[in-house]
């Protein structure tokens, strides 16, 4: 089922509040939905809407910005535009402060950046505006180890349109963490790795460091894999979570936060499943509409990017009979949907495995931008070593050549991963881990001829366990 129909079912307001890591659940007490204090101007009102549900959002920030979303829904269409604004209110926290005997600090207003000023547009026949994204940076007067909030009221500038009492405000819950732990060891390179997560877990990634180093032996994890389909009751093309992708997104605290901990980038990849829709073959407004489908995604979940794999679909079967917002398969369609992506979340990773059509080469600029500069990584199979690069602006620090399966344990290949760090190239991907040890000789390959350095298994197994 679609990710944005799923989220809007689970929802039952957007909230002021949330259970923070750092305190007890009793230390912060979601308000309630009282029917009875809602309050509408003429005929049409309008509520606080976010894609984390009543719980709320809770937002790390580490030594970089980090972004979450708000929406704004209306009970109905309201037959004209509709002008609404999200701005700083302290009085916010203070409420909540008094109402639930706590004393949270807020965030400063020089550190909270609302995009548009805040500024939101919902159209006359729209019941949604589009998300409005909340930046904070670090510094200041933030504390390492501390509980923030950003406090935040929505204010409807447009004549008969109110906003409700109970659900007009909102409240992102900021956790300072420092420094994110860096899992640079060296060299200039990074290993990327797929888990295959409908038999495997992705903790297992953490129990493989580098011996001098002590630092992880893996980067970036890619959860392989959400899909890209057709969705027929919605008559659209959008993103569709299969049931042990979404268990481990709902459950991120106990999957994917402890990869992030150690300084692993998590990343969710998104495959063809089988139908006439596909990666490369997106109009550009539906690529623009799957983009922000996505960025929702990446928020919600705290995600540090998306991944790319063109297999699967069925663009022949269907090139003469394209559903809306198909157009004929091909590069240029792909990369446009890779450009667009990394417009929606340029703080976020936008990475691509070589297959399918991005074989051809993206040799465009797309809205005067090269795909070198709106792509971050690009790695080959196995057998794929490159004598020029196959994308315009693309260079060798964004590269990987020559992939390593670890299906079977023991397969490596020496001879690739001396070539791809010789050539100068930054990535090394690996794919199909798996619990225990039993992939120790590809894996110290990697660890030998990318960082100079001895694998070390910490000896525990993360069997799947959902």
């Amino acid at each position: 089922m679609n990710y944005t129909r799923n989220i809007a079912k689970s929802l039952t307001a957007g909230l002021s509040a949330l259970v923070l890591i750092s305190c007890t659940e009793d230390d912060i007490r979601p308000n309630g939905i009282d029917e009875g204090r809602i309050e509408t101007v003429s005929e049409c009102f309008c509520s606080v809407y976010n894609p984390q549900g009543g719980a709320g959002a809770t937002l790390r920030l580490y030594d970089e910005p980090v972004w979450g979303e708000v929406y704004v829904t209306l009970g109905s269409a309201a037959g004209k535009a509709v002008d609404l604004k999200f701005v700083y209110d302290a009085e916010v926290l203070n409420e909540y402060n008094e109402a639930n005997g706590t004393s949270f600090g807020a965030v400063p207003q020089a550190n909270v950046d609302l995009e548009a000023d805040g500024a939101l547009l919902v159209g006359p026949q729209s019941v949604k505006s589009d998300p409005l994204r909340v930046g904070i940076t670090p510094g200041g007067t933030l504390a390492e180890g501390e509980t923030y909030a950003v406090p935040l009221r929505l204010v409807s500038e447009t004549e008969g349109v109110g906003v409700s009492a109970s659900q007009g405000t909102y409240i992102f819950w900021v956790q300072v963490q420092g420094k994110r732990p860096s899992t640079d060891k060296g060299t200039g390179m990074i290993t990327v790795c797929y888990v295959e997560v409908n038999d495997n877990n992705p903790l297992n990634a953490l129990e493989w460091t580098c011996k001098r180093s002590g630092k992880p032996l893996i980067d970036i994890v890619n959860i392989f894999a959400a899909n890209i389909n057709w969705i027929e009751e919605e008559r659209r093309v959008g993103v569709t979570l299969n049931p042990n992708v979404r268990h481990l997104l709902d459950n991120r605290a106990i999957y994917l936060a402890p990869l992030q901990e150690a300084g692993i980038r998590v990343c969710l990849t998104i495959l063809g499943n089988g139908d006439g829709s596909g990666v490369a073959n997106l109009s550009d407004e539906a690529a623009r509409a799957f983009a922000h489908d996505l960025r929702t995604i990446v928020d919600t979940y705290g995600l540090d990017g998306v991944d790319f794999d063109d297999e699967y679909s069925k663009y022949e079967e269907h090139k003469d009979n394209l559903w809306p917002g198909c157009v004929q398969y091909g590069p240029d369609p792909y990369a446009r949907l890779l450009y667009e992506v990394k417009m929606a979340m340029p703080d976020k990773l936008v990475m691509l495995y070589q297959i399918g059509q991005a074989n051809y080469g993206f040799k465009k600029a797309v809205e005067g931008v090269r795909p070198g500069d709106f792509i971050d990584y690009v790695y080959s199979d196995y057998g794929a070593l490159w004598s020029t690069l196959p994308h315009l602006g693309l260079s060798r620090r964004q590269v990987g050549e020559g992939s390593l399966d670890m299906t079977y344990g023991y397969e490596s290949s020496p001879e690739n991963l001396q070539y791809n760090r010789r050539m100068g190239n930054g990535v090394q991907m690996v794919y199909n881990l798996k619990p225990g040890n039993g992939q120790m000789t590809p894996l110290n390959d990697v660890a030998k001829y990318i960082y100079d350095d001895e694998a070390l298994w910490s000896g525990i197994r993360h069997e799947k366990d959902w």
